[in-house]
């Protein structure tokens, strides 16, 4: 039994406490006052003669006892009155409540024995609130990303069976179209494996059913290895990249593969939208217990209106869903999620001359 229910009982005991020791003073009292009238003043011999008999009968003591216990009675329903008003404007509020009129507020009795009760109801009552608008944005959620991912998967899945219906019709002039029509398809193919995994692995990850396979990791050479991977890419788009960083080795303990995953999203999201910028840093500062890794482009800034949103799922800055310009919208949502399992932290600033991604990692603590 917790302490808000002991005190709703704490205090009706004190109720029966107080009443029983006022009834047996009024009763010694009243017991004086009547043998004060039944010496000094004069009564029918009626009366006269029922309190003799009564006190000769049943005994003072025996007297004082009824008179007590029905003086208790009377005190006690006296001083639990206001407790009982207090139930029933509790109870009309729950009806209330249970018909779905969440308006509703209990007063809060600082006096009253069932305030605490009334506080948990209210509270309780909170909670559903919250719950009901989280369940409304669930499923508007849900609407949303079955409307979105539909439209993404639809578009390569159209131009897949396009070209197939195509090559299957042998509408093609030569081989060489031919070619260029499975190339096509192909491409397009691929990209619907990469939505359709980035869907699976975002529905894992916003569950918590994503398993980390935790190793010691050189942080340092995994960062290495992604600017080198990205070298290609970084020559189409007429960028570079640059290690900052004052140490060659910088351990902790995570996913490789996952870990990966998150800056793999993060140089990838520079390279779309900082083309402009001409470069990407990957600064590598040590701040114990922490490492920040920050990913910074020089190209447009992130709009202020979008900065809040950045990391929801399926949001883009530029909202036309474009090839050019983005798969599911599902990168930073992912990166955000493993960043989180690692029980790190990563946050977004924007301006005129740079967006910059910061990534806080936990180093390990037997460092």
């Amino acid at each position: 039994m917790d302490k808000k229910s002991t005190s709703i009982y704490t205090r009706l005991l004190s109720y029966l406490l107080y009443s029983l020791l006022g009834a047996g003073i009024s009763t010694v009292i009243l017991a004086y006052i009547i043998r004060f009238i039944y010496i000094y003043i004069p009564l029918p011999v009626e009366v006269n003669y029922l309190y003799a008999n009564m006190r000769d009968a049943y005994g003072f003591w025996y007297l004082f006892f009824i008179g007590t216990i029905i003086l208790t009675v009377i005190y006690y329903a006296l001083a639990i009155k206001n407790m009982v008003s207090y139930f029933k404007i509790i109870s009309r509020s729950v009806d209330e409540i249970s018909e779905g009129r969440l308006d509703i507020e209990i007063p809060i009795w600082k006096h009253g024995g069932l305030s605490p009760l009334a506080q948990n109801i209210n509270q309780m009552k909170e909670q559903l609130e919250l719950l009901i608008e989280d369940e409304k944005k669930a499923t508007q959620s849900k609407n949303e990303l079955v409307t979105n991912v539909s439209h993404d998967l639809r578009t390569p899945l159209t131009s897949i069976i396009g070209y197939l219906r195509l090559i299957e019709e042998d509408q093609y002039r030569d081989e060489v179209e031919l070619r260029y029509f499975v190339d096509i398809a192909y491409e397009k193919s691929i990209r619907l494996n990469s939505m359709v995994n980035d869907l699976f692995e975002f529905t894992k990850i916003n569950n918590r059913d994503l398993a980390l396979k935790r190793v010691p990791l050189n942080l340092i050479e995994l960062l290495k290895q992604l600017a080198a991977q990205f070298h290609p890419e970084l020559i189409k788009a007429n960028m570079e990249i640059e290690l900052k960083t004052s140490a060659d080795e910088l351990m902790i303990e995570a996913d490789p593969d996952k870990i990966m995953r998150v800056f793999e999203n993060l140089i990838s999201n520079a390279i779309k939208y900082g083309r402009k910028g001409k470069k990407i840093d990957l600064v590598v500062e040590e701040k114990d217990p922490f490492v920040l890794v920050k990913v910074v482009n020089y190209g447009e800034a992130i709009p202020t209106n979008a900065i809040p949103h950045i990391f929801d799922r399926l949001y883009r800055v530029e909202q036309s869903r474009s090839d050019e310009t983005g798969g599911t919208g599902l990168g930073l949502a992912i990166a955000k999620g493993i960043v989180e399992l690692h029980q790190g932290e990563i946050i977004v600033s924007s301006n005129d001359a740079e967006t910059i991604f910061q990534v806080q990692l936990p180093l390990p603590t037997d460092r």
